[in-house]
């Protein structure tokens, strides 16, 4: 059985521009679509934009419904630079600050604090990311 590369949604063209296209998705949770999702609090379900390369492509239109497609390996690689590299910097923080100044509030102050220049980091580097975070227009549903 081959394994599958791409994840793929479903989306809505909200704007076309030279080359790029922005795509509205529907993001959901397993239980939202679920039958009793109006009586539960746990149902999540959120809309997402996302800038889409069009290469070729000059039928599109806005509010035309298409399925893009991304990298799968993009997704583990989006997970430790938003959660998993800021999660061990905390740790390391916390403990060897902990460690010099034998301080519980300094070191959980300083274990926070460090996120800040690390957001702003990848903030930074956001043109270099996009260029590899590329999702495609697979095909286009009438």
């Amino acid at each position: 059985m081959a394994e599958v590369k791409f994840v793929e949604h479903t989306g809505i063209v909200e704007q076309v521009n030279k080359g790029q296209a922005k795509v509205c998705i529907v993001s959901e949770s397993a239980c939202a679509s679920c039958h009793a999702k109006g009586a539960c609090t746990a149902s999540d379900k959120s809309e997402k934009s996302i800038d889409v390369n069009i290469f070729g492509m000059t039928d599109l239109k806005e509010g035309q419904k298409v399925i893009i497609r991304g990298q799968k390996s993009l997704g583990l690689k989006a997970s430790l630079i938003a959660y998993i590299y800021p999660f061990i910097l905390v740790f390391i923080t916390l403990f060897t600050t902990y460690g010099i100044t034998e301080s519980e509030g300094i070191a959980g102050l300083a274990s926070l604090a460090i996120l800040v220049p690390y957001y702003l980091v990848v903030k930074l580097y956001t043109p270099k990311l996009q260029k590899t975070f590329v999702f495609t227009i697979k095909e286009i549903i009438d």
